[in-house]
């Protein structure tokens, strides 16, 4: 008989929470947003396909604690526990996988996620009997339809050779099952997720997404993906769909036909993106409001020239000025049309002033994004840009961008005026007649 199998996404002994899918599956740990367990749900699906009895154990989501975890554990028990884990979310990771080695010393235990690749070892230290290495939707119930293997590091471009890259990345994300989220209580994150693609061809020096999903743009079908937002629309009925592809618009063929084929099927779930400004236009942009997409997330970084050319986001400082122009230009579209914007920017940096953090918060403010986020810049493994700042350096430098992140937030929180309210519901109007 094939095993039974539970995934655990387990939980943080922390006031923070793991949020293991955040990054590119690198992880980090978060007081607020979470992320639901897209790569639990896919693998899930995939090893329900082959037959094995999965359950999943979602203790972020229900707030468990490690001793309620073991106890629920306990009361299956399954054959093998499969534990996702992340780069960011180590510490938590290695305790969970301890405590639960200690409760079950004789149970196989499997750390996977695509972002384990550089703590590994330290996985295994921690109690886990196997770390697999790569994308493990589809490798984990592969290798469950053998015996186990000997303890240890196992990578899935071993075990599915065909189906990975050296690197152990999925060569082609349109052979993944749809996600088994009946198995996961996503309601408590308020939305789903859908990939489109995975990968990304530029060579921004700071990103990480490229680092986890690799360099190489790999999209779905657009058949594919609009059936999977129908699918979900139609079977789980969510509050709004976020596609997590890291640059949604980057062909804009594929954007287009994606939403002529939404528009065609009469799907009106809220539905969110994120992609680079220069990706929109002013066209795909009503069409995307038209489908009913409600907010772009805008990676802009920094506003100053020097620093967008250092960061590998513009070719030259020259260019910045070209990218930043055409920046305000999308942000303004999108209002027009009813969409919001949330514009990210990073601190501490290496080598950045408090002058290019001021230009940067000056641009913000004419931009005039729904919402700002300022995050902390961390270098990630593999990251060729390089160390950030001390952390008290960095919370200086935090200093202006806060401001005008709590001066976009409190405007986006005050109720429209009539005016507003009539003009918005003018423009769905027409954009229903548009569609």
């Amino acid at each position: 008989m094939p095993p039974t199998l539970l995934l655990l996404n387990a939980p943080s002994a922390a006031a923070t929470l793991p949020n293991r899918e955040g990054t590119a599956t690198f992880g980090t740990l978060s007081t607020g947003f979470l992320y639901p367990p897209h790569t639990l749900a896919t693998t899930a699906a995939s090893c329900r396909d082959r037959g094995i009895d999965v359950s999943v154990l979602d203790a972020v989501a229900t707030r468990l604690d490690i001793d309620t975890c073991i106890a629920r554990l306990r009361h299956l028990p399954p054959d093998i526990i499969g534990v996702l884990s992340s780069w960011g979310t180590l510490d938590a990771d290695r305790t969970a996988i301890a405590a639960i080695r200690r409760a079950f010393p004789h149970t196989p235990l499997i750390a996977l996620g695509a972002g384990i690749r550089y703590s590994a070892d330290e996985l295994l230290i921690a109690g886990a009997t196997h770390v697999l290495l790569g994308d493990p939707e589809l490798a984990l119930a592969e290798m469950l339809q053998q015996p186990l293997p000997s303890p240890g590091l196992l990578r899935v471009r071993d075990i599915l050779p065909q189906a990975h890259n050296h690197a152990g990345l999925l060569r082609h994300p349109q052979q993944l099952p749809r996600p088994a989220w009946e198995l996961v209580p996503w309601q408590k994150y308020g939305f789903l997720t859908v990939f489109g693609s995975r990968g990304c061809d530029e060579r921004c020096k700071y990103c990480a997404y490229v680092v986890a999903h690799g360099h190489s743009y790999r999209p779905r079908p657009s058949a594919a993906v609009a059936d999977e937002m129908l699918w979900l629309q139609q079977t789980y009925q969510p509050a709004r769909i976020m596609l997590r592809d890291p640059v949604f618009a980057v062909d804009r063929t594929h954007t287009m036909q994606l939403l002529k084929m939404l528009r065609q099927a009469d799907f009106h779930t809220p539905w969110e993106c994120e992609s680079r400004p220069e990706h929109f236009d002013t066209d795909m942009l009503k069409k995307m409001a038209a489908t009913g997409c409600t907010v772009i997330k805008l990676g802009i970084e920094s506003a100053d020239p020097q620093q967008l050319a250092s960061l590998g986001r513009v070719l030259s400082a020259n260019e910045a000025a070209h990218y930043l122009a055409y920046t305000r230009r999308v942000v303004a579209d999108a209002s027009r049309f009813g969409i919001r914007t949330r514009a990210f920017v990073m601190v501490g940096l290496p080598g950045q002033t408090l002058a290019q953090v001021q230009v940067t918060a000056d641009y913000l403010r004419q931009l005039q994004p729904t919402f700002v986020h300022a995050r902390p810049y961390v270098a990630y493994p593999h990251i060729p840009l390089g160390p950030a700042q001390p952390d008290a350096a960095t919370r200086k430098l935090l200093t202006p961008l806060q401001t005008v992140a709590d001066e976009r937030h409190a405007i986006a929180q005050r109720r429209p005026g009539i005016l507003q309210r009539l003009r918005l519901r003018l423009v769905r109007l027409w954009l229903r007649q548009f569609a």
